[in-house]
């Protein structure tokens, strides 16, 4: 009996304390005013434009040393710079080269891949600040073809949608570090059947401002449809493929694949134009490795469920009839799809999907009476701008600028001042001036633009592109 006394004063003691510490005031402690948040401006880092540079060779002197790649011949680096507005730096990641710098405009010749860097200045990065690209026609005992691309802003990340590793295919992987330290990138494999799994794909090292070469054939062998995604754990770096072509002994064709950087359910495809039709079709009923001569869409779907498609292959003129595909392709896998039937004409693409995908047309130029007879490039889907855009006109062969209205309504566009009305889903394909700079305002509607390059019945292209690095402003928080 006591002892239940004493348990219950117990129990009536630590509630008598829980109902006062319950009823207590809370207080806060604060010595002094809360710090805040300051906000700082961020300034826009200096701009890297790194371009490829010549042509790569495999296997040597030879050609049958296995890992061994030279380069073949010298590539030519054009562009055009924001007159008086910016300094800029030349820099190569390798000797071998010539350059001069006069008028705004660079003249270089460079074996090595090559970095253009912007040292401060009050004009907006973009292509009005500095455009550059890089054009070269190769010819040598084993790559025949012409290879122009615009050069790269590094990135952390380069998706690349195009090339081939089939029998008489060879496909390179050129990976550029701009950086001072050393860095390690992966590769992410998709084809026709999804994801790849392969030794090799990881732990790819690259130097500090050096470049590296991977040889897809050895990663991937006979696969004639990829798409590489390329990711970079440490540091941003630049990425090409390099495609070049075999047809027993005639090396026909080579081209540099820049990253694509465009993935949306509206695509828009500029510059398809075709020459060269009937010499095709002959070549291709007397010997099917020329098969390839077709034009063939690659579409690409990143994503987790399977997307469905249609193309418009547009002709510039009412007289010139383009086709139509609606397809679809399953998640996490890239394929190829044949564009019949295609006169010689001006071309555009107009793509529309139900998911996130990106593409890319590989176009080709035929000539029976050249030797080689075949050379290709690769267009991918453009940037659509409602703003202004600048490229400079390589000096040799004919370039012409084709500017595609992706919109609903007209688009109202001047070139170099002169206007221009563009139907909606429609383009207007123009010759422009060799070693020109060419401006592109593009007021009302959303437009894209490439050009297409044609020397000597060898075709590239150069796509119109607006790297900027972006300024900020952040909060700081003190604790």
């Amino acid at each position: 009996m006591a002892m239940t006394k004493r348990i219950l004063a117990l129990v009536a003691a630590i509630a008598a304390l829980a109902s006062t510490a319950l009823f207590l005031p809370n207080f806060e402690l604060q010595i002094g005013d809360a710090p805040r948040s300051p906000k700082l401006s961020v300034a826009a880092q200096d701009l890297n434009l790194i371009c490829p540079g010549a042509a790569i060779g495999s296997g040597g002197a030879n050609g049958t040393s296995v890992g061994t790649f030279t380069r073949l011949g010298a590539a030519s680096v054009i562009g055009t710079v924001a007159a008086g507005a910016e300094t800029f730096e030349q820099r190569y990641l390798a000797d071998g080269y010539y350059d001069s710098y006069s008028g705004q405009v660079f003249s270089t010749v460079s074996s090595a891949g090559t970095v253009f860097a912007t040292k401060g200045g009050s004009v907006e990065q973009g292509s009005t600040m500095v455009n550059i690209a890089q054009v070269q026609k190769a010819a040598s005992a084993r790559l025949n073809g012409l290879l122009a691309a615009s050069c790269q802003a590094p990135s952390p990340e380069n998706w690349l949608v195009g090339g081939s590793a089939a029998t008489g295919r060879e496909t390179l992987l050129l990976l550029a570090n701009p950086s001072p330290v050393d860095v390690t990138v992966s590769l992410e494999v998709f084809s026709e059947g999804g994801p790849v799994q392969a030794a090799g794909l990881s732990g790819i090292s690259i130097a500090a401002g050096a470049a590296t070469v991977v040889p897809l054939s050895s990663l991937i062998p006979e696969t004639r449809t990829f798409a590489i995604h390329v990711v970079s754990s440490s540091g941003a770096v630049a990425a090409w493929l390099q495609q070049r072509t075999v047809r027993g002994l005639l090396y026909a064709g080579a081209d540099f694949i820049a990253p694509s950087t465009v993935f949306s359910k509206s695509l828009v495809i500029p510059g398809v134009l075709i020459r060269g039709a009937a010499d095709a079709a002959a070549l291709i009923a007397a010997n099917r490795d020329y098969s390839d001569l077709t034009p063939v869409l690659r579409v690409f779907n990143p994503t987790d469920s399977k997307t469905t498609f249609t193309a418009q292959i547009n002709g510039a003129t009412e007289k010139t009839y383009g086709t139509v595909l609606h397809e679809s392709v399953s998640a996490h896998t890239v394929q190829d799809f044949e564009i019949p039937a295609l006169a010689n004409g001006d071309y555009s693409a107009f793509i529309s999907a139900d998911q996130n995908i990106t593409a890319s047309i590989r176009l080709v130029r035929t000539d029976k009476t050249k030797k080689p007879n075949t050379d290709f490039t690769w267009l991918h889907a453009a940037e659509t701008f409602t703003s202004s855009r600048q490229l400079t006109v390589p000096a040799a062969g004919i370039s012409k600028l084709t500017i595609a209205n992706s919109g609903s309504k007209p688009a109202s566009v001047t070139v170099n001042g002169v206007a221009y009305s563009i139907a909606a889903s429609s383009m207007v394909v123009l010759k422009v001036d060799n070693g020109k700079t060419v401006t592109i305002v593009s007021k009302d509607q959303p437009v894209a633009a490439n050009l297409v390059v044609d020397i000597d019945s060898a075709i590239g292209n150069i796509s119109v592109e607006n790297y900027k690095n972006l300024g900020a402003e952040v909060s700081v928080r003190v604790r």
